[in-house]
């Protein structure tokens, strides 16, 4: 199967190997899949894996990226979009991510309460509250925080699972997705990091979403 989405998808793979962004969403039924938007808003298609590098920031490794934007008329206005994680933190460790971190990534969005953090072991975290606009879209950056980890100056890699859910009657939970975060990393290392886990990490798509999904996210533009 992935033989069969490598030739569908070729395009989309080249075009997001040359842009970092933010995570988005589209509906299939009443399914959400993850998809990939530039930070205009351009769409890049379907993407199970995003990346972020923390920076030393006000006494914590910290950054706003990836954020969350979803297309105007995606969602249902008034519903909550929900990002829970799904494992603990993994570690780079020089050959793969099977190292569980002693570190925690928390994400934040708004006030202090509005806040998640990944789990001790292998279960799902509380939801962080992600209020849909009265356009049925979102443009939102949650605070990503390293804690828990000193990393001095040496070069690491951190692995995040999470999901989507959504209060909206009816819709189903989006697939896993991931995030590589870098610490002390430059961009080319931090794509290859990102390559390693849609190539060794990532299930390989079935054939629905090879031929719906790649083509409606390549052309769909902001309305």
């Amino acid at each position: 199967m992935r033989s069969v989405c490598a030739a569908i998808s070729v395009m989309v793979w080249a075009s997001r190997a040359l842009a970092e962004g933010d995570i988005s969403l589209q509906l299939v039924g009443n399914q959400m899949i993850t998809t990939k938007v530039t930070e205009d808003g351009v769409p890049l298609g379907p993407e199970r894996v995003f990346g972020g590098a923390f920076s030393w920031i006000g006494g914590s490794w910290y950054t706003d990226e990836p954020g969350i934007r979803i297309d105007r008329g995606t969602l249902q206005a008034g519903s909550v979009l929900q990002l829970y994680f799904t494992r603990t933190l993994r570690q780079w460790n020089g050959s793969s991510f099977a190292l569980v971190s002693a570190g925690r990534v928390s994400a934040t969005f708004g006030p202090s309460s509005n806040s998640i953090v990944t789990p001790a072991t292998d279960t799902n975290s509380a939801n962080l509250l992600l209020p849909v606009d009265g356009s049925g879209g979102l443009h939102d950056h949650p605070d990503w925080v390293l804690e828990n980890f000193d990393p001095g100056i040496d070069t690491y890699f951190f692995l995040v699972e999470a999901r989507f859910s959504s209060t909206q009657s009816g819709l189903l939970d989006s697939d896993p997705f991931y995030i590589v975060f870098g610490v002390n990393a430059d961009e080319q290392a931090l794509e290859q990091m990102e390559d390693y886990v849609r190539e060794n990490i990532v299930p390989a798509p079935g054939v629905w979403l090879c031929a719906g999904v790649f083509a409606g996210g390549i052309v769909r533009r902001r309305r």
